[in-house]
């Protein structure tokens, strides 16, 4: 049994917390529903929304690499959920779309995301829930301008 302090640690609580989720995607959003999706391909696929974002747009809102990006898009191409075309406005930019298998499965993860934080908001109740938002998108914003100043 772990003392206070190890039970509250941070390293801990992400770990535990991100390895938990990776197991809920990987049972709720991919397997059950479209092989050879995994959780890698969620926060790419979900980005790409119901009306489209150019590679470069998606690697920056996600802090990867285009390349990165791109490695993940080939795979979703492949699985038939996402088409890329030339920007009609930049010729050097390629936008990125839902085909419509990809809409479809993007309207199952988003139903099965909404439950799931229906589920937290009766676990921690609304305001705490919407707190924990704020509280994670000011860690992210934190990490962030931190990863810029390393790389600065």
């Amino acid at each position: 049994m772990l003392n206070e302090e190890a039970t509250r640690m941070t390293s801990r609580l992400l770990y535990l917390l991100k390895r938990l989720s990776d197991e809920w995607y990987c049972t709720k959003l991919c397997h059950a529903n479209l092989e050879g999706f995994n959780n890698s391909h969620i926060p790419l696929f979900m980005s790409i929304g119901t009306t489209g974002i150019s590679n470069s747009k998606l690697a920056a809102n996600l802090s990867i690499t285009k390349q990165a990006a791109s490695k993940v898009i080939k795979e979703l191409e492949e699985l038939n959920l996402v088409k890329s075309e030339k920007c009609s406005t930049d010729g050097r930019s390629m936008m990125l779309y839902l085909t419509d298998n990809g809409c479809r499965f993007y309207e199952h993860i988003k139903k099965q995301m909404t439950e799931l934080e229906h589920e937290y908001k009766k676990v921690v109740g609304a305001k705490n829930y919407e707190n924990a938002i704020n509280v994670m998108l000011k860690l992210v914003e934190y990490h962030e301008h931190l990863n810029k100043a390393v790389l600065n």
